[in-house]
């Protein structure tokens, strides 16, 4: 870590995807984000905050960042986690409010298309997905997670 201290202020780019809350919750261990910070609020104020402004501090001026970042969706909590049933966490509005209070200008969004619509392909009766990111590609429909493309402006 401290021999990466030395590139502060001078990336040109970061393109970084941060776990999904709860969503990614790969061990229980102290050092898995969710794990760490228990409720959605301490996981935002703790982690998400953090992890964005340490890529703010350590892009140069007129550079950019884009983040890989999707709201989420909760059944019920996994691996201990304190979720709430049918809670939609914004992690999508929540990053862009922080990197806005960076100063940080939002350039636009793109969709980074998925092989496969995970949870298979749950279509509702009017024909349109239940996903909460999709788009039609050639008359079939699939998921897609956004990244966001943010400047540091001087």
């Amino acid at each position: 870590v401290d021999k990466f201290k030395k590139y502060k202020g001078k990336v040109d780019l970061v393109f970084t995807s941060p776990p999904y809350y709860a969503k990614e919750v790969y061990s229980d261990a102290e050092t898995q984000s969710a794990v760490k910070f228990g409720t959605y609020k301490e996981w935002k104020d703790g982690f998400l905050y953090t992890t964005l402004k340490t890529a703010y501090e350590w892009l140069k001026p007129d550079r950019y960042l884009l983040w890989n970042v999707s709201n989420v969706g909760f059944g019920t909590g996994k691996n201990g986690i304190r979720t709430d049933k049918g809670c939609i966490y914004p992690l999508e509005k929540d990053s862009i409010d922080i990197l806005e209070s960076f100063g940080m200008k939002f350039i636009r969004k793109e969709k980074m298309i998925l092989a496969s619509m995970p949870g298979s392909n749950r279509i509702k009766e009017d024909g349109k997905p239940n996903a909460l990111n999709s788009c039609r590609i050639n008359g079939k429909w699939v998921k897609f997670e956004p990244i966001f493309v943010f400047k540091k402006v001087a």
